[in-house]
């Protein structure tokens, strides 16, 4: 895996960047959505840069996820640039289950714009937005496979836990460096307190994925997949690690008021971010350039198949 990103190309890179700020977008709007709905300790200046940032990040999302099309258009004309801009196989990648995706995921970005009209019904049709923009992930690649329904249901119930997770990392940052300690740590206890449900949901249903789609094997590690997937356990493991010292450690001491309890937690957080900013570009490498039941599942092995007709290349994208 190491070796194929060694030697790949700017396309190849580009595809990677783009795909993981596309990841990354997508989270946080999906995520303050739910926090906004969900933490009722998040307080009233918390609720509005909530949204701020899910009406921001949706939008930022937005772009990266059209980006994402003619950056597959590019790997199917053997990653040049011309095929970037081709309206022919642009076309045949909108009609695409990457197409199909993205059709799905700008709709729920669309929808999330509402969580600015503070009604219920505002939250309603923004809680739509994040779930149809969490099922986007499950309309191609590896989800497609059998049994389909429940692959994408999983996938969907995944991306939910791990977007409610990143979305919680801004509010709980400000709340550290602007509100009073008795609140903030109001705030922190009650994410703790969601999130031990929210990690237990986050690990069985990836967990279930990966032995529906075989990649639990013994022999799993010898492959790139695998390995690149060992790789976002050892940082997942980090984040669980400093998620356990938040709530049992820092949450506490910031309740209490304690000297630099704001200032450790803050600093914990931060690693996360950097923790999970890792799984995602991890993710975005390991979607692009391999995938769970070998590399025809993925984008860069459709640059080093032999030439076949673009309609057979486009259907083999990993998510």
């Amino acid at each position: 895996m190491l070796a194929t990103l060694a030697i790949a190309d700017s396309v190849t890179w580009l595809s990677i960047i783009v795909k993981a700020f596309a990841y990354a977008a997508t989270l946080v709007a999906i995520g303050s959505v739910l926090v906004v709905v969900s933490l009722r300790d998040l307080s009233e200046d918390g609720r509005v840069a909530a949204r701020r940032t899910a009406v921001l990040s949706a939008l930022a999302a937005a772009i990266f996820t059209g980006l994402r099309l003619p950056m597959r258009a590019s790997f199917l004309l053997g990653g040049t640039w011309d095929g970037a801009v081709d309206p022919m196989i642009l076309g045949m990648v909108a009609e695409s289950p990457l197409g199909t995706s993205a059709a799905v995921r700008l709709t729920g970005l669309a929808l999330i714009f509402c969580i600015l009209w503070r009604a219920r019904a505002g939250h309603i049709l923004a809680l739509v937005g994040a779930f149809l923009a969490s099922a986007s992930f499950a309309l191609r690649g590896h989800a497609l496979g059998e049994p389909q329904v429940i692959l994408g249901g999983l996938i969907t119930l995944h991306i939910l836990c791990l977007a409610f997770w990143v979305g919680a990392f801004a509010p709980l940052l400000r709340a550290t460096r602007r509100d009073p300690p008795a609140s903030a740590g109001a705030l922190a206890h009650e994410f703790g307190r969601r999130a031990l449900w929210v990690v237990g949901l986050l690990i069985a249903a990836g967990g279930l994925v990966l032995m529906l789609l075989g990649a639990v094997t013994p022999s799993a590690l010898s492959s790139p997949y695998g390995q690149m997937f060992a790789i976002k356990l050892v940082l997942f493991a980090g984040v669980l690690s400093l998620a356990a010292v938040n709530k049992l450690k820092l949450t506490p001491a910031l309740l209490a008021s304690t000297p630099g309890a704001r200032r450790r937690l803050r600093r914990s957080i931060g690693f996360e971010v950097a923790l999970v900013a890792g799984i995602l570009i991890t993710t975005a490498a390991l979607t692009t350039v391999s995938s769970p039941r070998g590399d025809e599942g993925s984008e860069q092995a459709s640059l080093n198949a032999r030439p076949i007709a673009p309609e057979h290349q486009i259907f083999g994208d990993a998510s």
